[in-house]
């Protein structure tokens, strides 16, 4: 246990640790300027997107999502799992995922401004990665050793959460017809509520999605029982 102090104290005070929460701290910092330099649109947008996330199935797969992660941490030899990193993460996943990743394709297409893929990497890697190293920072005192592994596992669940958010019915379709479904974000008037919130034609491409998501979570997370194993 000391020698790993040691380690977690070498690490928080190395310079390259120093100079990488600088960085993540200033590009934290960029977004938020960009985010209230557009005030006026982001408010009216997020008005929109609250009614957007809240399409019955999208709470109904949150719901129980953030119970496990909540919760699960007290069965893992994962010490930076606790109630705080797993459900702040989750809850942050679902409240921005699906805008992020809206973000990123309407830049790419030109509908929005180069400046928003800062916004929509910053979101993606606060809720997956930075948020965890803060609080972890805060709680121990110490830069978490696991920060690595977290950087580049998380970010996974959160682009499969923000396109699993992002399916949405087309108006008229069935279970059985492959096309009955799209990305709400190539909408032009996205993120609108989409006018059919129906899971059904949802159910078979939702699958990869969460299976992706769900694998993250268990399959790289040394387990107490031997229920993952």
């Amino acid at each position: 246990m000391r020698s790993s102090r040691r380690d977690m104290n070498t690490v928080s005070s190395s310079p390259f640790f120093v100079k990488y929460m600088a960085f993540w701290t200033s590009f934290c910092l960029a977004a938020l300027f960009i985010l209230v330099w557009d005030r006026k649109r982001v408010a009216q947008e997020w008005r929109e997107y609250l009614r957007f996330l809240a399409v019955p199935w999208k709470l109904w797969l949150f719901v129980p999502g953030l119970v496990f992660v909540t919760l699960a941490g007290r069965w893992t030899n994962d010490e930076t799992w606790d109630v705080v990193t797993g459900s702040g993460m989750a809850i942050l996943t679902f409240l921005t995922a699906p805008w992020s990743i809206g973000l990123i394709y309407q830049v790419l297409i030109g509908r929005r401004p180069l400046r928003y893929l800062v916004v929509a990497i910053a979101l993606l890697l606060f809720s997956s990665s930075w948020f965890y190293d803060g609080y972890l920072l805060w709680r121990d005192g110490v830069y978490t050793l696991r920060w690595a592994g977290n950087l580049m596992l998380s970010p996974f669940i959160y682009v499969a959460a923000g396109m699993l958010w992002n399916l949405e019915a087309k108006d008229g379709g069935d279970f059985h017809d492959h096309s009955s479904f799209r990305l709400s974000f190539v909408r032009a008037n996205w993120p609108k509520r989409p006018v059919d919130t129906r899971f059904g034609p949802l159910v078979m491409v939702s699958i990869p999605f969460i299976v992706i998501a769900a694998f993250v979570l268990v399959a790289f997370v040394g387990w107490k029982v031997g229920l993952f194993r």
